[in-house]
């Protein structure tokens, strides 16, 4: 049944048939009947399908019946099937499933009171959703950036505020010290059971001589430090790694001393307001920003401070560029554009000695796989090795076992792309755009005229509504929706709501 269609698509494309399966890396017995070659693989019709551009055969690859023709049917006999009755008062049917009332009703419960927390105790709500989902790296950069948009700030660990899990802290969420690596039970402990007896911790000497250093090692220092766990002391990260090896060893001696009963004659003498720590050496400058985010990645799985690729993705979006978030709703087959870093790398080698790739492909909301095949892999072998930014056009695919993924037609450097088009951010420019709404007699009225005035002035700037409540503010970002920030946008958002209800902020400014 394939063979036909196959051979009218690639003769659209290449002269001959040989030249065509060369090209494409396929068997020419493929194309014919074979006795030696029973048939075609699936995922690999899919795949030809999308580098030939074929819908008719990608609609064949994916046909939910078998591809052989039946011949002949022979009657078995005959079974009775059965027909439900569903009284209204009783039961609905959802997907082809019968479902009792009570049971929608438990869901809808449930529903109910999740809804209710996140819109009266966003911060609480979410602060547990990402302790639910703690061993789940996707999720938990979904979630970040779903706090993000809500307005919450996710704060990166501290040894003087972190609980174990993520937790409530000044109107925002900390990180948990769960949530960092190499830092075991039993250091967390040692940790918090100090800090709870003792009170916070000055700096990195008493840091390390308060805390059983049998459990707390080098490695879980480093890895704090790196998480941003010492941030609150005031030092740079890069200045508190330089100095530990100095610290451990003044703390070990402390608790050596202490342990065998020689204390200073000075601890006879009781405690005095503590003096201000000297450091001995001169800071040490902070690590470059890509080098500090690749720190906190290695300890914790994300980026919490920031992001690389934050200032490109604005920019990119505007482009058409689709974030992995997005990728599930998006039809089988069709073409998308990604930006990212690639985080995985695997090449191997086709049966016709051509080398491909396999690649993991990281946003600002998660990550992609990618198949890269011979043609697009050659002309940018050298982008995916390297760590630069990239840009990728391709076309969803879900034919392998693997989940949804992307076959790539094209591979560029994400800074080119954006150059071409002037697209790249440029500090001092407009960044966000904040309208604030207080809903009247009619919301849905006053939110659609917003977004009829903000879809006259598109853009490439972000669009953030603050929802004026009874009793609070609910910040929403308008995804899919960016505005050029230009007067006249302000001016007529102005005169439906109120002039200080539009307020436009610019990179680098206060």
């Amino acid at each position: 049944m394939y063979q036909q269609p196959l051979r009218e698509a690639i003769l659209k494309r290449y002269e001959t048939l040989k030249a065509g399966c060369r090209h494409l890396g396929i068997a020419y017995r493929l194309v014919f009947d074979d006795r030696a070659k029973n048939g075609i693989r699936r995922d690999t019709l899919a795949s030809l399908a999308i580098r030939l551009d074929t819908p008719s055969l990608y609609a064949l690859a994916e046909a939910t019946i078998a591809w052989t023709r039946p011949r002949t049917f022979v009657l078995e006999g005959e079974e009775p099937t059965y027909d439900i009755e569903v009284p209204g008062a009783h039961s609905f049917i959802a997907n082809g499933i019968v479902v009792h009332n009570s049971h929608a009703a438990a869901y809808a419960l449930v529903a109910y009171q999740t809804a209710y927390f996140k819109a009266n105790y966003p911060v609480e709500f979410m602060a547990a959703l990402l302790t639910s989902e703690m061993g789940d790296t996707d999720k938990i950069v979904k979630y970040i950036e779903e706090c993000r948009a809500m307005g919450i700030e996710v704060k990166p660990p501290d040894v003087n505020v972190s609980a174990v899990q993520f937790s409530v802290a000044g109107g925002g969420i900390r990180f948990g010290l769960a949530a960092i690596k190499n830092v075991g039970e039993a250091a967390m402990e040692s940790i918090l059971r100090t800090r709870e007896a003792d009170g916070g911790f000055q700096n990195l000497d008493d840091f390390c001589a308060r805390v059983d250093l049998r459990l707390v090692n080098r490695r879980v220092i480093e890895s704090l430090i790196k998480a941003g766990a010492f941030d609150s002391l005031g030092l740079t990260r890069a200045h508190l790694l330089a100095m530990t090896d100095a610290s451990l060893e003044t703390g070990q001696r402390q608790q050596r001393d202490k342990a065998e009963g020689q204390g200073s004659f000075f601890d006879l003498i009781p405690d005095a307001a503590p003096a201000a720590k000297k450091e001995s050496n001169a800071l040490t400058p902070e690590w470059e920003s890509d080098q500090r985010l690749a720190f906190e990645k290695d300890v914790l799985g994300f980026y919490v401070s920031g992001h690389p690729l934050a200032r490109f993705r604005d920019a990119a979006v505007l482009k058409g560029a689709t974030p992995s978030g997005d990728l599930a709703s998006r039809p089988t087959g069709s073409r998308v554009w990604l930006f990212g870093h690639v985080v995985a790398l695997k090449e191997t080698a086709t049966k016709s000695g051509n080398r491909m790739a396999f690649v993991t492909l990281e946003d600002t909301e998660g990550t992609i796989e990618v198949t890269i095949f011979p043609e697009p892999f050659k002309a940018a072998a050298e982008q995916l090795r390297s760590r630069e930014a990239l840009w990728i056009k391709g076309r969803i695919d879900d034919s392998d076992n693997k989940g949804r993924g992307v076959l790539a037609e094209e591979v560029r450097l994400l800074e080119a792309v954006l150059g071409e088009s002037g697209a790249a951010p440029v500090a001092g420019e407009p960044n966000a755009v904040r309208v604030r709404v207080v809903p009247g007699a009619d919301p849905r009225a006053t939110v659609a005229a917003v977004r009829e005035i903000c879809a006259a002035h598109r853009g490439r700037i972000p669009l953030f509504l603050h929802m004026v409540l009874p009793t609070e503010e609910v910040v929403v970002r308008a995804r899919g929706v960016l505005v050029d920030a230009s007067p006249e946008l302000t001016e007529r958002l102005g005169a439906l709501l109120e002039p200080t209800a539009i307020t436009v902020e610019y990179a680098g400014r206060a």
